[in-house]
């Protein structure tokens, strides 16, 4: 898929409640949350209206509670996509997308993986929205990440799904091309491990730009939240030693695995 004017539709107003922090992180400006302790992290790698959306922060905040310590970075250093209005969505993108392309991320993601290495996170976990997906689909294609997750895929070609190596979730809106590009090369590959779901009744970028008045596509977003969660559950495996909401909370040793912090509906 393509960027499209789905991709470019703001989210609606939406309640800041984020608890993080922010931070530099390898000398990158990052939205950070959940215990520095933590063995794990998972990092966070936003649509084109960059790291700063309240409802992305929720959900980075969400998996920080699982036990995770969840780095979301400005990628465009100050410059998210604003677009236009109504029928004009796609203003600007024609200057601003050559200026932000995902490979051109590749090497800040390289960047933050050493840091994170050097503060003792034996396994990582990346998550890509939209835009954000495809620099998940570029550094996936060795063993640096244990586990990935795409939600509402853009720019996808087949080569992100034939070279991919950690075990990778796609979970997809009936526009995102999921169904002709994800589900059959990852379902004739034996050697990764890999779940394509798509949700027939929701709209691109419905897990971090929904509306918070609508309690069905809310219902969609926490079942994508769910499932991404599972998946880093079964592959990004980790002991936690504090399962906290802020990154800046007191330490409380914990020494429970991911799996036991989990309901066993999520994991079986």
């Amino acid at each position: 898929m393509s960027l499209t004017e789905d991709c470019c539709k703001p989210a609606p107003p939406a309640v800041d409640d984020a608890v993080g922090k922010e931070e530099l992180v390898a000398d990158i400006p990052a939205y950070v949350t959940g215990s520095p302790s933590a063995s794990a992290a998972v990092l966070f790698i936003s649509d084109l209206f960059g790291f700063g959306a309240p409802l992305l922060r929720r959900l980075a905040d969400k998996v920080a509670k699982a036990g995770y310590f969840v780095v979301v970075p400005d990628f465009f250093q100050g410059d998210p996509f604003i677009g236009g209005q109504g029928e004009n969505l796609f203003e600007g993108l024609d200057t601003w997308l050559p200026k932000h392309m995902p490979n051109g991320s590749v090497g800040d993601v390289k960047k933050i993986v050493e840091y994170l290495h050097a503060q003792g996170k034996s396994s990582l976990g990346a998550s890509g929205f939209c835009w954000g997906a495809k620099v998940v689909a570029l550094v996936g294609k060795d063993d640096t990440f244990n586990a990935l997750v795409q939600l509402h895929p853009s720019l996808a070609v087949a080569s992100d799904y034939e070279e991919v190596k950690p075990p990778i979730a796609v979970l997809a809106s009936p526009t995102d091309s999921a169904e002709e590009l994800a589900a059959p090369i990852l379902g004739a590959r034996t050697d990764i491990k890999s779940f394509v779901k798509v949700f027939p009744t929701v709209f691109h970028g419905w897990t971090v730009r929904y509306d918070e008045n609508d309690p069905e596509i809310v219902a969609k977003a926490e079942e994508a939240h769910k499932d991404m969660l599972d998946w880093y559950a079964k592959y990004l495996p980790v002991t936690a030693t504090e399962t906290t909401t802020s990154s800046s909370s007191a330490t409380t040793t914990l020494p429970k695995t991911i799996k036991e912090l989990l309901p066993a509906k999520l994991i079986d």
